[in-house]
C-alpha cells in the first residue's frame, strides 16, 4: 500500500522545482525525479489550477478563514509572538486569502496541553508532534490524511518539491499520509556533550589541539576523557550539578540502536546490518549506558533533583547551576548551543553519527483531523516550506527589532538585542518548517544547510529507514509496556539505582506485561515492510 501512495505522490514531484499557485519563494530542497511528462505536467497544471482557485474563491467571498499553528519551545510564548504572528498572516493574507495565528507552548506543558486542545475539539489546525508522539496521534484519531482527496498533491505542490520520496514515507501509515517532516539534521550525533568554554579553561583542559581540523565544530572524542572532564568539574565547582540529561532522549540520544515503531519495546541493537527486533533491555548497550550513568551519579555528578527537573538544560547553564549536558550533535550545533547558553561553548561526541527510522516522523508537521478548512490550512503548510519571508520570521523574528544582516549576508541580533531580551529569540528553528531557507546565523558558515544536506546524507543510516507501524491491535500490550518502563526508566537511566540489580527486575516486569508478543508483532510488521520494499 506504501507503494501505492508513494507513486502517487511522485507524480506531483515530477517536474516540480517551484511553488505552483501560491505566491512564495523558492525551495531549498531537491528530487531525484526523471524528467517530467507530459501526464505529470497536466497533474501538475491541474493542482496548480485547484490551488489558484481556491485562494480567488477566499479573496473573492470577503470572509478569510484563520489558521492557528502551534508548536513548543522552552522558555513558553516569547513577548513578540502576537506582533510575529500578525507579520505572517499579513503574507498569508496577501497570498492567500488566509489569516494566522501562533500560539506557543512551553515544552514542559505541550503535549498535555495539545492533547486537550486536540480532543476538546479547541481550533488548532497545524501543529507539530514532538513530545506527543506521531504514532500516539495517529492512534488517537489527531491528525487529517493529507492524501485525502489529493489534498497535498492539490495544495502543497511546494512542500513535494521540497522532499524525496523516501523522506515523505516515513509519515505513511497504511494508504494515509499523517505529516510532512522538519527540514533539519535528519541524523544525529551520538552522545555528543556540551560544555561552556569558560569551564574547560578554569580546569585547564586543552581543547584547542583536540580539533581534527581548524574548520572543525565538534571534538570526537572517548567516555574516558569525558570521566576525566567531569571528575575535575565537579572538583573546581562542588555547588554546581556537573552534568544533566533530559531522562526522555537519554537511550535516542546515546545509543546506536533504532527504534523501531517508535518505542522501545523491540529495536534493531545492530540497525546498519540487521533487521531482527531484540530486546534493548538485555542488550550491552543499554547496560553499559546504565552502568555509566550509575557510575556519574554515585560520583555526585548528578542532581539529586534530576528527575523532577523541568527547566532546560541551557536555561540551567545561563542560571551558573550546571557546567555540562548531554545534546544530540550536527552542523552548525556549537553555534546553536553557544546562543541558547549565552555563553561559548565546545561540543564533544562520543557515538558516530547515525539516522534512524524515525528520522522523518519524530517532529512532523500535521493537520488536526478537526480542522475546518484543511485546504486553507494545507496551504498555509506550503507556504511555511516555501516562501523565505514565512521562514524567517518563524525562526528568528523580525528584520530590524529581532536580527540584522551583516556585511557578508549572516544574520545577527539587532543593535541592543541578546539572546536574553530579544521578543523572538526561541531557537527551536529544528522544529520549524523550513529552516533551510531561513538563512545562516553569525558564527555559522554561509553555506550551513549544504553542510546539513551533506551531513544527512552521509550518515551511517539503518537498514529499516521509512518503516512505520501501526500499533492499535497491540494497544493493551504497549500500554502496560509503558507503565513498566515509566516505573524505572528515569531512576535506572539517571543513575540512581543499580543496574545490575533494576535491570533484571524491569525485563522481568515487561516480559510480565507482554513483550515477548508484541516484540513478535513489531517484527512480523518490519519483515512484511522489507519484502515490499525490497529491503534484505
Amino acid at each position: 500500500m506504501k507503494k501505492k501512495l508513494m507513486a502517487l505522490l511522485l507524480c506531483g514531484l515530477m517536474g516540480v522545482t517551484t511553488l505552483a499557485g501560491c505566491g512564495g519563494g523558492s525551495s531549498s530542497g531537491s528530487t531525484d525525479t526523471a524528467p517530467a511528462t507530459e501526464t505529470a505536467e497536466g497533474g501538475e497544471a491541474e493542482a496548480g489550477d485547484a490551488a489558484a482557485q481556491a485562494i480567488a474563491d477566499r479573496k473573492a467571498s470577503g470572509d478569510m478563514p484563520t489558521v492557528v499553528m502551534a508548536f513548543m519551545n522552552f522558555v513558553g510564548p516569547p513577548a513578540g509572538m502576537d506582533r510575529i504572528a500578525a507579520d505572517i498572516s499579513a503574507i498569508t493574507e496577501e497570498e492567500l486569502g488566509v489569516k494566522f495565528q501562533l500560539q506557543i507552548m512551553d515544552s514542559a506543558s505541550y503535549s498535555q496541553n495539545m492533547k486537550l486542545m486536540l480532543s476538546s475539539g479547541e481550533q488548532v489546525d497545524l501543529f507539530n508532534v514532538v513530545s506527543i508522539g506521531f504514532m500516539p496521534c495517529v492512534n488517537n484519531g489527531y491528525l487529517y490524511d493529507m492524501n485525502e482527496d489529493g489534498l497535498l498533491q492539490k495544495y502543497g505542490q511546494g512542500i513535494l518539491g521540497a522532499f524525496r520520496e523516501d523522506e515523505l514515507s516515513g509519515t505513511v501509515v497504511g494508504d494515509a499520509l499523517y505529516g510532512i517532516p522538519v527540514k533539519k539534521d535528519d541524523a544525529a550525533g551520538q552522545f555528543g556533550i556540551s560544555i561552556p568554554v569558560e569551564y574547560l579553561d578554569a580546569i585547564g583542559f586543552d581543547y584547542a589541539s583536540m580539533y581534527a581540523s581548524e574548520d572543525d565544530e565538534i571534538i570526537y572524542t572517548d567516555i574516558e576523557t569525558i570521566d576525566g572532564i567531569l571528575a575535575k568539574l565537579h572538583e573546581q565547582y562542588p555547588d554546581k550539578t556537573t552534568f544533566f540529561m533530559d531522562k526522555s532522549s537519554i537511550v535516542s540520544q546515546c545509543l546506536v540502536i533504532d527504534s523501531v515503531g517508535g518505542d522501545n519495546f523491540g529495536v534493531l541493537n545492530d540497525p546498519m546490518n540487521s533487521l531482527e527486533v531484540t530486546d534493548l533491555f538485555s542488550g550491552e548497550q543499554y547496560m553499559n549506558l546504565c552502568r555509566q550513568m550509575y557510575k556519574w551519579n554515585q560520583a555526585g555528578y548528578i542532581s539529586k533533583d534530576a528527575v523532577t527537573e523541568t527547566n532546560a538544560t541551557t536555561t540551567q547553564i545561563k542560571a551558573g547551576s550546571l557546567c555540562a549536558y548531554k545534546t544530540a550533535t550536527k552542523p552548525g550545533i556549537r553555534q546553536q548551543e553557544s546562543n541558547l547558553c549565552g555563553t561559548p561553548v565546545i561540543i564533544f561526541q562520543i557515538g558516530p553519527d547515525f539516522k534512524k527510522s524515525t528520522a522523518y516522523n519524530t517532529m512532523p508537521w500535521a493537520i488536526n483531523s478537526q480542522t475546518k478548512d484543511p485546504v486553507a490550512a494545507m496551504q498555509v503548510l506550503n507556504l511555511c516550506y516555501t516562501d523565505e519571508r514565512v521562514a524567517k520570521l518563524l525562526c528568528w523574528g523580525e528584520e530590524g527589532k529581532e536580527y540584522v544582516y551583516t556585511e557578508d549576508g549572516h544574520l545577527t541580533f539587532a543593535d541592543g538585542v541578546d539572546a536574553s531580551n530579544s521578543e523572538y529569540f526561541q531557537n527551536v528553528n529544528w522544529q520549524m518548517p523550513n529552516q533551510f531557507i531561513a538563512g545562516a546565523w553569525e558564527g555559522d558558515p554561509l553555506n550551513i544547510w549544504e553542510n546539513m544536506q551533506e551531513f544527512n546524507d552521509n550518515a551511517e543510516a539503518t537498514k529499516a529507514m521509512g518503516f512505520t507501524w501501526d500499533n492499535s491491535e497491540y494497544s493493551a500490550e504497549y500500554t502496560a509496556l509503558v507503565n513498566v518502563y515509566n516505573e524505572y526508566q528515569a531512576q535506572l537511566e539517571l543513575g540512581f539505582v543499580d543496574p545490575d540489580v533494576a535491570v533484571p527486575e524491569m525485563l522481568e516486569k515487561l516480559k510480565a506485561a507482554g513483550l515477548d508478543t508484541y516484540m513478535a508483532a513489531k517484527q512480523e510488521a518490519l519483515n512484511a515492510w522489507a519484502a515490499e520494499n525490497g529491503v534484505a
